[in-house]
């Protein structure tokens, strides 16, 4: 009988690892989908990263607050087109269905930090608001752990 007991408790943790691993890994595609999507022109995979109505938005140079929509953004994305930048992502955590996750967009002269918000959405992962700033290329993200990351690039 502890063979058994054994066997099923190895079962549950085996298939928690790989719950918790599959879920690691769709978080990550959808990042990816939205990074790699704007940077290689691929409008389809930039926008699939989304829920419909997501919402972005960013202090503006007058200090208000603005924001677009996912098709405004998008419209900006030259299709097929790679653009001059690298893409990191910084940190991530999930519970459940939300998820959160912090990337940066490395550009010549400056570079994007994004506060991602994902909610699992019918079995998907998907960003449902973006908060962003743009940022000295040299300046770097800081965290409640105390740590401070700069870029490591993945384009």
């Amino acid at each position: 009988m502890k063979i058994s007991v054994r066997f099923i408790i190895l079962m549950l943790f085996a298939g928690n690892v790989a719950f918790a691993q599959s879920e690691e890994a769709s978080i990550k595609k959808t990042v990816s989908d939205y990074l790699e999507g704007g940077t290689n022109g691929d409008v389809n995979r930039f926008k699939s990263a989304f829920v419909n109505d997501a919402v972005q938005r960013s202090v503006a140079k007058t200090g208000g607050i603005t924001g677009m929509t996912v098709e405004s953004l998008a419209s900006k994305i030259k299709p097929g087109t790679v653009m001059e930048r690298s893409t990191n992502l910084v940190s991530w955590s999930y519970a459940g269905d939300a998820a959160t996750a912090i990337t940066e967009t490395i550009y010549p002269t400056s570079k994007i930090i994004d506060l991602l918000n994902l909610l699992k959405v019918n079995g998907e992962w998907k960003i449902v608001s973006r908060v962003f700033s743009r940022i000295e290329k040299n300046e770097q993200v800081s965290s409640s752990s105390g740590n401070s990351y700069s870029a490591s690039t993945t384009n």
